[in-house]
């Protein structure tokens, strides 16, 4: 049975919120970035601050696969297809 608009849809939703929330995540655990000055050493990874990175990238590798299914069903679904 394959899955309606409404499930992909949600789950569209919820991988956004997924990435959303990871980022927020991995921003409060390592401020702002900013270029290193010239001889400065690159500052050294909490574990926090590890897993934030990876649930970041986690999040956004299977976000992306969503959000191109949700976007070409919803641009066939409504005869919008996306003008390049």
């Amino acid at each position: 049975m394959s899955e309606s608009f409404e499930e992909l849809e949600d789950r569209y939703r919820g991988a956004l919120n997924r990435v959303t929330e990871s980022y927020r995540v991995l921003r409060d655990a390592t401020g702002d970035a900013r270029p290193l000055a010239p001889g400065e050493q690159p500052p050294e990874l909490t574990k926090a601050q590890r897993d934030a990175q990876t649930e970041a990238m986690k999040a956004f590798q299977e976000y992306v696969p969503v959000r191109d299914l949700y976007w070409a069903t919803r641009w066939g679904r409504e005869g919008n297809p996306p003008k390049s």
